[in-house]
C-alpha cells in the first residue's frame, strides 16, 4: 500500500519548511515525524511546516505538531504552520490549540513574521 502522506523539506535562506501532502494521521505518523525530527536535527532559525495539501488531519498530527513545537522551542527556533488547510484549522480550533502556533498564509510571510 503506498503511504498515505508524502513529505519533502526545503531550504528557504536559513529556515527550513516541510511540506506535507495526503492524510497525517496513525498510519503516517513515522513519516511525518521523521522529516520533522531530521529537520530540527539541522537547527534551523525557523522550521515552518506546509499543510496546504494535508487532507485528514487527526489528534496523532496535532499530538506531533506540539511536540515538535516543544522541541524547537528548547533549540531555540521558531516554529510556524504555513497555510494550513480548512480542515487542520478546523481540528486546531476544536481543540484549542490554534493560538500555541503561528500560523502564516506562506512561507515568505513566515520568513517576514519570526
Amino acid at each position: 500500500m503506498p503511504p498515505c502522506l508524502k513529505a519533502e523539506t526545503v531550504r528557504v535562506g536559513d529556515a527550513l519548511v516541510c511540506v506535507f501532502a495526503g492524510d497525517l494521521i496513525l498510519d503516517s505518523e513515522p513519516v511525518a515525524a521523521q522529516a520533522l525530527a531530521s529537520a530540527l536535527d539541522r537547527h534551523p532559525a525557523l522550521l515552518a511546516v506546509d499543510l496546504a495539501d494535508v487532507d485528514l488531519f487527526t489528534s496523532t498530527g496535532l499530538n506531533l505538531l506540539l511536540t515538535s513545537r516543544r522541541q524547537a522551542a528548547a533549540d531555540g527556533t521558531a516554529f510556524a504552520l504555513v497555510n494550513p488547510s480548512r480542515r487542520t484549522v478546523r481540528v486546531l480550533e476544536l481543540t484549542g490549540t490554534v493560538g500555541l502556533f503561528d500560523v502564516y498564509a506562506a512561507v515568505e510571510d513566515a520568513l517576514r513574521g519570526r
